[in-house]
């Protein structure tokens, strides 16, 4: 092989060598495309720390109520539903209780802190109240 086709083929392999790397730096620096609903990977580590930072703004915790609820009944509470007023969706606060005794609950509540409250009993009976507000009292009594 010539002196002239040796520095030929080592032009070439420079010239591809500095387009490979060229091209890689350009991959790795430019951002991926938008998927069909505008959605786009996150192109760095530093993406999912500020949307973690955005999270907790986001997540402040809602504030809480501290309530006793009091069974002064002759038969045992199985359980005790609230839901902020008007809401459909219930969850247990308390139960089962025995007569006479009392419970500590820890309720979140929306700035109006209003409940509505389902309590079912042993005996099979149940009562209902409607817009408690449990943030100024903060105690369910139970009685007859």
């Amino acid at each position: 092989m010539s002196a002239n086709a040796r520095i030929s083929w080592a032009f070439w392999g420079l010239i591809v060598g500095a387009l490979l790397a060229t091209s890689a730096a350009n991959a790795q620096a430019t951002p991926p495309a938008a998927d069909e609903g505008g959605a786009v990977a996150a192109p760095d580590a530093a993406a999912p720390a500020k949307a973690k930072a955005k999270s907790k703004k986001a997540a402040a915790p809602a504030p809480t109520v501290d309530v006793v609820v009091t069974n002064k009944r002759d038969v045992a509470l199985t359980e005790l539903l609230a839901s902020q007023a008007g809401s459909p969706e219930s969850k247990k606060i308390a139960g089962p209780l025995a007569p006479g005794k009392k419970v500590v609950v820890h309720l979140a509540h929306d700035k109006a802190c209003l409940f509505d409250l389902h309590g079912s009993y042993a005996d099979g009976t149940t009562t209902d109240a409607d817009g408690v507000e449990l943030c100024k009292d903060k105690k369910i009594n139970l009685v007859e």
